[in-house]
């Protein structure tokens, strides 16, 4: 997997703002980027085709989570029968600090109740847009 990296602040830094983050062909599947909103880090990733975007900072010790590696997980729930089973392989972001798990789509922690903020973002005239 290819990394791209920065930590370049963004002229506009107003929250709820349009911002263009980088350019699409920076960004291909299996990449991701780092991008400070004023105070903020935000984890900018590209999964197969689609861009999610999160908070980025771990809570437990604020490890930057653009930077952990994306994986799957085992569940073992009633949809599995109370089976283990390999799953959401790929979506699955590890803190870099001390492996806590979080569901990259919504931001939500694996096993805790917890739940990081997760931003729009997508692509618009060849260009990567997050509102934040």
């Amino acid at each position: 997997m290819t990394e791209r990296m920065t930590d370049q602040p963004l002229a506009d830094q107003a929250t709820g703002r349009k911002l263009v983050i980088a350019a699409a062909a920076d960004l291909p599947p299996g990449t991701r980027m780092e991008v400070r909103v004023g105070n903020n880090l935000i984890a900018v990733f590209n999964i197969a085709g689609t861009y999610y975007a999160i908070y980025g900072r771990c809570p437990h010790q604020f490890a930057p989570l653009s930077r952990g590696r994306l994986q799957g997980t085992v569940i073992c729930n009633a949809q599995t029968n109370w089976e283990t089973e390999w799953a959401h392989e790929g979506e699955v972001l590890v803190c870099p600090g001390h492996a806590m798990e979080f569901l990259v789509k919504t931001g939500q922690a694996i096993g805790y109740n917890l739940k990081l903020r997760t931003y729009p973002v997508y692509e618009e005239d060849g260009q990567v847009v997050l509102i934040a």
